[in-house]
């Protein structure tokens, strides 16, 4: 049996089916054994996700209902026992259909992926996903599995690391490509690399187009089109993101929210609060809990 194969065979678990919790929740947490991925169990019937990117990789399930989103320009419908799958720095949205969606959802780090790879094939190599809707129902349930096991408290970490790694790797080998290679840093147009060090210099301030444009030597509309182009989104969606990511790394630490809000460029800690919970699906502070449901009590059993 080759290695393909032989972690194909390896990933299949029992799995019972269990009840969708009523109303909206949302509990997210960091694995610190996995860089700190982040992983969220939702359900939304109303939110709706503003455009946004993640440094990381996207691989989930739906569990139960429908949820639409934008994605390459395409609008896809992903529906309960699909897989769903993002790459890096890709621009998406998100929002529910009917009566809503619940998804299971894990963040990788790239190097994360790359690592387990490399263990797996022997050889470096970098996965990208053509398609971002898998019918697998086999890798559903070990995702849905791996999930569950990860959020319970006082599980086999031994058992659980190996599902990760071994879900993680299936992944990447049933439905990536491994041929593909990164875009080479500096690839991109001088004014766009000269634009983004100028954002990300400038989280904590106001930025006007026109300063922007005059710093890398374009005119407004100019620099408009070529930023889009290049990396997918207007320098506004870029700032947004790169000031919630920056808020993501400062709730690691003691700072009040309002402090973090002025030092993330953001009016007040309102403003935080809807423009992260817009990105993120939950709130800054919930964030910083690291695993709470947004309502109630209830359960996210989904």
């Amino acid at each position: 049996m080759d290695q393909h194969a032989a972690l194909t065979e390896s990933l299949a678990h029992p799995l019972g089916s269990a009840p969708t919790a009523r109303g909206e929740y949302a509990r997210l947490w960091r694995e610190s054994r996995f860089d700190r991925m982040e992983c969220l169990n939702a359900r939304f019937e109303q939110h709706a996700y503003a455009p946004h990117t993640h440094e990381t990789y996207v691989i989930g399930v739906i569990t139960a209902g429908t949820e639409l989103y934008r994605y390459r320009g395409v609008l896809h419908s992903a529906v309960a026992g699909d897989v769903v799958v993002l790459n890096p720095d890709e621009l998406h949205d998100g929002r529910p259909a009917g009566d809503g969606f619940a998804y299971r959802i894990f963040y990788p780090p790239v190097a994360l992926l790359e690592q387990t790879l490399a263990d797996a094939l022997g050889r470096p190599a970098r996965p990208s996903f053509t398609d971002t809707i898998l019918k697998d129902p086999e890798l559903f349930r070990v995702i849905q599995a791996l999930h569950r096991g990860l959020e319970e408290p006082g599980g086999d970490a031994l058992r659980l690391e190996t599902d990760a790694l071994r879900a993680f790797a299936a992944t990447a080998l049933r439905h990536g490509d491994l041929t593909a290679r990164p875009r080479p840093a500096g690839s991109e147009p001088l004014a766009v690399r000269r634009a983004r060090d100028y954002l990300d210099s400038h989280l904590d301030a106001a930025v006007e187009l026109a300063d922007l444009a005059e710093a890398v030597g374009l005119s407004r509309f100019h620099l408009l089109r070529v930023f889009r182009a290049a990396v997918g989104t207007t320098p506004h969606g870029y700032l947004t993101d790169r000031r919630v990511h920056r808020a993501k790394e400062m709730l690691g630490g003691p700072l009040p929210l309002a402090e973090i809000a002025a030092a993330c460029g953001f009016c007040d800690q309102a403003h935080l609060n809807r423009v992260f919970k817009a990105r993120v699906g939950v709130a800054p502070g919930q964030y910083r809990r690291g695993s709470n449901p947004v309502q109630d009590g209830r359960s996210a059993a989904a």
